[in-house]
Formats: C-alpha cells, sequence, structure tokens
C-alpha cells in the first residue's frame, strides 16, 4: 500500500531507523518544564544536536484540504497514519464518515475526499446556493469514535481532554484562516460545531499537490544522472511564485506564522494554474509561537532549527520552509534537518551549486540565503526575501520593491567600491544628467505643452484606434457570414441541378425502349431511342448530350454523333454504374468533343434487375461555371473543388484542374488513367490549410488561410454540394473588406494630426504665457542680487494668478528698497 506524502506523525518514542515517511510532519514535544508532562524518551541526534525530548503528546488537529486532481478528487488526508505499529493501529481504528445525504445545516454530504488519522474531508453541497464546498471535520481516530447518532465521543475516558484539546485547535485554525482573504491562501466560508465536534467550511478547488505537478513538469531521471533544465522557465515560475508570497506575506501582516510550508502544503489550481497555501493547522500567532508548554509541530527538512529548539520563531521561520521548498523544486531533494545541518554544515549541498546552469545565479542564492541555520543570517520578511528571489528578474517586482531594490543595489556598489560596472553606472548617471535626457530640466513651456497635447491627443487616438478595431471586427464578423451564406445558396442551386438531372437520366435509363435495344439490336430500336434522347436534350438547354453504352462500354446511340462507336468503358463513370450505382463525375474533359462537362451515369437492367448497360447525360460546364459565378463581384472570387481537392471551376481559366494540395502518387495515377482532364499530372497550388478544411467536407464553415494565388491573407466560406462531393467555396481577401475601414481611420489620423498641430500652438501659447512670467521673476532676482532694484521690478500684463505674483513681488522689491534707503540714512547721520 502506498503511503501519504502529506500526513501527520506524532513521535512517541525513539526515531525508527527507516521512516515510512519522509515527508510527514511530526509533533515533537517542546522542552519539558512541566513535571506532570507525560515524558517520552528523547529522539538522539547525530552530531549532538538538540532534539527536545518531553512534553505533552496530543493529536495535531489540522490537515491538507482536498486536493483533487484533474480526473477527479485525489485522496486527501486529514491527517495521517503513525509511523511504525502506531500507524497500523490507527488505520484499524478509522472513524466512521457521515454517510452521503447527510445534512450538516445548509450542506448535504456528498461523498468522502479524504479520511486520515485526525479528521475527514467532505465533498459537500450547500442546498442554498448550489455550490460545491469542502468541509473538514475534526475526527482523530486515535481518540474519537463516531456513534449510532452521528456523534463524536472519546474512545476512552482518559483521552477526553487531549480530544477537547484539540477540537479548541481546530477552531483556532478556523478562525485564522477565516481571517485571510486572499486569491492564494485557502479560504475559509464558515465554521461551525455539530456532533459534539468541530467542522470547517472551506472553497472547494480543483488542482494537485505542488510535489505531484511538479513531477509531471520535469521527466524522470535515472538515480545518480544530472537532473534536467526545469520544465517551466524560471520567469514564468517567478510569475507562479509572486501571488504566493504576497498571500504569506498578508498572513504575517496578520500576525500569524504557517510554520509547515511544504510541497505539499500548496496546490495548484487545474482551472489557472495559481498556487494557493493550504493547510494552517501548524499556524501559530508570532507573539506565542515560540512558547515552551506547546508540541512544536514541524516536517523535518522543511523545519527551521528554532521549530526543534522552540526558540523565537518569526516571518523568517516560514522563509526557512519556504526556501527548503524551492529547494526541493531545484535539486529534486528537500534539505537535511535542521539539527543535522547545524551539527555538520560541510555535508550540504547548496541550491547553487545543485541549479547552476538551470536557473540564475540570483534565484539560487536567495534560496541559500533563506535556509541559512541561524535565524538572523535569513531575510527577515518576505519582501526581502522577495527581492532576494527576483534580482535576476526585476520587471517582475512591483514598483515600489524595484525602486527600494534599486537603492540597495547603490548602497551595496558604494560599499563594494568603483569597478568596470561602477564606472559604467556613473557614465550613464552623467549622461542622464544632461539637459536632453532629463525631463525635469526642460524648459517649462516645453512640458507643459507636452503634457496638455498627451493629454489630449492620447484618449483621442486612443478611441479612434478602438472604435477602429471593433468596427473591423464587426465587419469581418458580418462579412465571414455573407461569405458562408453565398456559398451555401450557389451550394444548393448546383444540388437542384444535379438532382434534376438524375432524374432525367433515371427516365430515360428506365424507358422500355432503351432496354430492348441493349437485348436486341436494331437500326429501328437505335431510332427511337435516339428521337426519346434528342427529345431530353431539346427541351433542356443545361444538356449537352445523352448517351447510350452497352455492357461493354461501347456507345450505342447519342445526341453526338461524333460520340457513337466510340468505346469509354475506361471511365469510372462507366465502371461505378454497370457495377448498378448511380454517380455523378467531376467536371471532366470529354474524350472526343474535348469540351468539359459533368457527367451523369445510371445503369439500363433488364428484367431480373441486372445492369446490361448505360445511360450517360453529360451536363455543359458552362452551366455549372455560371451558377458558381453568379456570386462573383469585384473583391469576391467563387470556386468549385471536386472530392480530390482539384479546382474544377474557377474565374481565372489558368487555375483549372490545379489541386489546392499536392495529390498522392496513386492519386495522380489514377486520373490520368480515367483521362479526366486529358491532363498527365495535375499541378498544385500549395493551399493545404485551404484543402484540409473543404476536402470532404460536411457542413457549410469558414476559413481564413494564406493564398498562394494572390499572396495575401483572405478569407472563403464554404459548403458542401448535396449529393455529390463538390464544395463551394467564396474567397475575399481582408484588406478588400477593411478597406473602407481602413480609409476612414487614414482620415481620422489626418484630422488628429491637424487638430494636434493646431492644439500644439494652442498649448505653447498657452505656456508661453506662463513661462514668460516665470522666466520675468528669474530675471528680476538675478537683478536684485546685483542690487539694481530698477532692473528687479518686473512689468505685470495680466490679472490672473501669475500677475498677483508679479505685484506682490514688485511690493517686496519696493519694500527692500525702502528698508535699503532708511538704512543709508541712519549711517549717514551717525
Amino acid at each position: 500500500m502506498e503511503e501519504d506524502d502529506s500526513r501527520t506523525v506524532v513521535r512517541t518514542g525513539p526515531r525508527p531507523a527507516a521512516p515510512v515517511d519522509d515527508d510527514a510532519t511530526v509533533i515533537r514535544p517542546a522542552p519539558a518544564f512541566d513535571p506532570d508532562a507525560t515524558v517520552v524518551r528523547p529522539v538522539s541526534r547525530p552530531g549532538g544536536a538538540v532534539a527536545p525530548a518531553g512534553g505533552a503528546t496530543r493529536p495535531p488537529v489540522s490537515a491538507p484540504v482536498s486536493r483533487p486532481s484533474q480526473s477527479g478528487p485525489a485522496s486527501a488526508s486529514a491527517g495521517g497514519p503513525v509511523s511504525g505499529s502506531a500507524g497500523d493501529a490507527r488505520r484499524t481504528l478509522a472513524p466512521i464518515a457521515l454517510q452521503p445525504g447527510h445534512r450538516l445545516h445548509e450542506y448535504r454530504i456528498d461523498r468522502v475526499l479524504g479520511q486520515g488519522g485526525f479528521g475527514i474531508t467532505y465533498l459537500a453541497t450547500d442546498v442554498n446556493l448550489h455550490a460545491e464546498v469542502a468541509i473538514k471535520e475534526y475526527l482523530p481516530a486515535e481518540f474519537a469514535i463516531r456513534t449510532g447518532d452521528s456523534t463524536v465521543r472519546p474512545r476512552r475516558i482518559e483521552v477526553t481532554a487531549t480530544l477537547l484539546e484539540g477540537l479548541d485547535q481546530f477552531l483556532v485554525e478556523a478562525r485564522t484562516l477565516a481571517s485571510f482573504r486572499h486569491p492564494n491562501i485557502v479560504r475559509v466560508a464558515r465554521f461551525f460545531e455539530a456532533n459534539r465536534t468541530a467542522y470547517m467550511v472551506l472553497d472547494y478547488e480543483r488542482g494537485a499537490a505542488l510535489g505531484a505537478w511538479w513531477r509531471k513538469q520535469r521527466p524522470a531521471v535515472p538515480a545518480g544522472q544530472p537532473l534536467p533544465m526545469p520544465g517551466i522557465p524560471e520567469p514564468e515560475l517567478l510569475m507562479l511564485l509572486a501571488p504566493l508570497l504576497d498571500g504569506l506575506a498578508l498572513v504575517h501582516h496578520k500576525g500569524v506564522l504557517h510554520r509547515d510550508i511544504k510541497p505539499d502544503n500548496v496546490l495548484v489550481r487545474d482551472a489557472d494554474g495559481s498556487f494557493v497555501l493550504l493547510d494552517f493547522g501548524a499556524a501559530r500567532p508570532a507573539a506565542v509561537s515560540n512558547a515552551s508548554d506547546a508540541p512544536s509541530i514541524l516536517t523535518p527538512g522543511y523545519a527551521p532549527i528554532e521549530q526543534y529548539l522552540g526558540d523565537q520563531q518569526g516571518p523568517w521561520t516560514d522563509i526557512y520552509a519556504f526556501g527548503a521548498t524551492l529547494y526541493w523544486l531545484v535539486c529534486g531533494q528537500r534539505p537535511r534537518e535542521a539539527p543535522d545541518r547545524q551539527a555538520a554544515p560541510q555535508a550540504d549541498t547548496s541550491a547553487e551549486q545543485a541549479g547552476m546552469g538551470r536557473y540564475s545565479a540570483e534565484f539560487l542564492r536567495a534560496i541559500d540565503w533563506a535556509l541559512q541555520v541561524r535565524p538572523a543570517d535569513r531575510p527577515q520578511d518576505v519582501a526581502a526575501f522577495r527581492r532576494a528571489l527576483f534580482a535576476a528578474h526585476a520587471a517582475s517586482l512591483g514598483l515600489q520593491e524595484a525602486l527600494a531594490r534599486g537603492m540597495a543595489d547603490e548602497d551595496a556598489q558604494r560599499a563594494t567600491g568603483q569597478g568596470f560596472a561602477a564606472r559604467l553606472r556613473a557614465g550613464l548617471r552623467r549622461a542622464a544628467r544632461s539637459r536632453v535626457l532629463r525631463p525635469p530640466s526642460w524648459p517649462l513651456a516645453l512640458k507643459m505643452a507636452l503634457a496638455l497635447v498627451l493629454a489630449a491627443l492620447v484618449p483621442m487616438g486612443i478611441t479612434a484606434w478602438h472604435n477602429y478595431t471593433s468596427s473591423v471586427d464587426a465587419l469581418a464578423r458580418a462579412e465571414r457570414r455573407n461569405l458562408s451564406g453565398l456559398a451555401q445558396a450557389t451550394a444548393g442551386r448546383l444540388s437542384q441541378l444535379i438532382e434534376d438531372s438524375r432524374r432525367v437520366t433515371a427516365f430515360a435509363a428506365r424507358s422500355p425502349e432503351v432496354a430492348a435495344l441493349l437485348r436486341q439490336p436494331s437500326e429501328a430500336g437505335r431510332a427511337a431511342v435516339l428521337a426519346r434522347l434528342q427529345n431530353f436534350v431539346d427541351t433542356n438547354p443545361d444538356l449537352h448530350l445523352l448517351t447510350l453504352m452497352d455492357a461493354s462500354g461501347k456507345a450505342l446511340v447519342s445526341t453526338a454523333p461524333e460520340v457513337v462507336g466510340g468505346n469509354y468503358g475506361f471511365r469510372d463513370y462507366f465502371k461505378i454504374a454497370m457495377a448498378g450505382r448511380s454517380n455523378v463525375t467531376s467536371i471532366i474533359v470529354g474524350a472526343v468533343a474535348g469540351r468539359a462537362g459533368v457527367y451523369v451515369a445510371y445503369p439500363v437492367r433488364d428484367a431480373a434487375a441486372a445492369p446490361i448497360g448505360v445511360i450517360v447525360l453529360r451536363l455543359r460546364a458552362e452551366t455549372i461555371g455560371a451558377l458558381v459565378d453568379g456570386v462573383r463581384n469585384a473583391d469576391r472570387d467563387p470556386f468549385l473543388v471536386d472530392g480530390d481537392g482539384v479546382l474544377i471551376h474557377d474565374g481565372k481559366e489558368a487555375l483549372r484542374f490545379h489541386s489546392l494540395a499536392p495529390l498522392s502518387a496513386q492519386k495522380q495515377a489514377d486520373i490520368a488513367a480515367d483521362q479526366r482532364f486529358r491532363l498527365k499530372h495535375v499541378e498544385s497550388l500549395g493551399m493545404p490549410e485551404l484543402a484540409a478544411a473543404l476536402v470532404g467536407a460536411r457542413r457549410e464553415g469558414v476559413i481564413d488561410y494564406d493564398s498562394t494565388i494572390t499572396h495575401t491573407r483572405e478569407v472563403a466560406g464554404y459548403a458542401p454540394v448535396a449529393g455529390v462531393d463538390w464544395v463551394v467555396g467564396v474567397t475575399e481577401s481582408r484588406a478588400s473588406f477593411e478597406a473602407p475601414l481602413r480609409a476612414i481611420f487614414e482620415q481620422v489620423l489626418i484630422g488628429l494630426g491637424l487638430v494636434g498641430a493646431i492644439f500644439v500652438g494652442l498649448a505653447l501659447l498657452f505656456a508661453r504665457s506662463i513661462s514668460r512670467p516665470v522666466a520675468a521673476l528669474t530675471g528680476a532676482v538675478d537683478a536684485l542680487k546685483r542690487g539694481d532694484y530698477d532692473a528687479a521690478h518686473v512689468k505685470v500684463r495680466s490679472d490672473d494668478e501669475i500677475g498677483a505674483l508679479g505685484r506682490t513681488f514688485n511690493v517686496m522689491i519696493d519694500v527692500l528698497r525702502q528698508r535699503e534707503r532708511e538704512r543709508g540714512m541712519r549711517s549717514g547721520s551717525s
């Protein structure tokens, strides 16, 4: 039986030599200061790392939210088996789940999503909102059972306190999750108590655990071989991690630590591939995260040293676990346990070494920074960690973070001296200080003019472009419907013509004198049949000829004298008709007359219904072409394609009897043997995209394709002709139906340019009305510095705020001049 990688394990004895699950979350007792606490044997650690040995054993109260996969809900435990014999016992004591249909307030239980050692997760339906939800029920198998009335009771009287303590912690987790509102944190809609236990209602999301999802992205390699390039490029991975880091930052801002981040506690949504942080069963307020009287919930390899020792914990604790998760993504294995790393740091393989060549050095160094054993050596908050993680992709950072990173880089550069890169940046800064590259130093008139022009013209340009693109899209949709409708109407007319020709041929084939002539040829019989066939031709201008052929393919009677006596047994239409099936050919070129037409063949049968000859009707190709060309105009080009993808009619005669896509050698041989087009080889137009849509089409449609004839992008509406394997197409270039709108848009742009030019002039006049007084004030200040009070006066020509400022400046100059005079008079009198 396969073990669950996300289960929770309670370790109450010596650590087994071969643990059942390497990634299981374990509960380690904190250092025992309570003499009445249950004491377990110390857990030995290599290298002298300290592991707490005593404490009260109690069940963890939470488990991963159900993580259904793409093919259905995955097995998502609400806890997990204990390693060793305890696990077997727990599986034996598995609680009984609520039955489908059971009601919990407004929720109806549908089925179990996951069941583990500490609870059950159900798929349920909100009967009021008709929405699916996931409901977690607190039911630790080792301490509780379900009775017949669905309530939960202690399994033994002595575990009652432990069961209630776990229930309280379950409610703490629910309140913690309910306080968060972030798209990348699992959301608790509500929680309540019922059946003497507690329930948590969460959003039901389809997805897979990050660990399982990542393994699918990266191809498997044999043990000992180097890892391949990642299945997801680093920039895309960072874009997925960014919102998850935002969610973690929100958790820390609320004063809460997750304390159990690992691949199995991150869900990858099926819908959009985004990451969601799950399982806050180990979460604690940061203020009490180092309480010595509480057990430490941790996952070996992902937990930092302070969780083992019960030391002060903070955002750096979750950052270590986040870095360990990234280490697993990069290296394919989790880091060694923190006490082991503390005891023998030289045995570690850094992320920078393991991921060299597959990820950027900055990304890998950020992971190694997060995995520092000493808490003080790690990033102290998510923002610092994010900046380091995104250092090679600063464009993915938010604006404020990018600015902060830039300032930090400058500080670091000043601290590390002046290398080549520093000199280069200094040169760029000097260039940036030039007047041209520094907008703040531009003249005020220019800046105001640009601001006014942009404020006016940019919205106008955006509006014009939006209207143009919307109109083009609307026109394109309408034109596509029109092309499809024209093709469908033409196909209907062709189908009616073919059906009428079938009826004429069938009527002639059933004539008694036709069968009599085939049984006993005579001149009188030939004359009678010829008169009958000629009557059909004379009354129907679309018919070119009618011919009666015997069983060998010899033409006995025909309305075209040049055909009589010829043998046409090699024709496919004759072979099919002698097999007992009527058929209609493509447009083919006659072997005698050399004129193109469509042949309709119908078998003549004897009294026993056996074919003894064939009546062949030939429709004029001109009639077919006239029907197809009925929708032609200056922009639209109709055409007709047979079942082999050969163009049997087009307005350009040079294109007829060319295939849309290359034909196979066998098909070329069949066409040559049939002498269908009097050609030894059918040339291709090289448009397989169009051929794939039209050949064998069963219903009308529209396709965009690149034409090798006009060398433009074209749109073709098409429709099959009922009764035959032909397809009618009507094509038009996109440029032709966009041309009127493009002309209008060009006129709008010209008008916009004229308006812009006028507006620039007005803006410059307005800007100069402001910049000139400012320049005058600047000159007056310079005069004042020289002591030239007369030149310091400014001429005021307006009554607006700038004029008021000028008059105020003049008053100030007069006051200064008067004080200067008074000071001189006092000096003279003394």
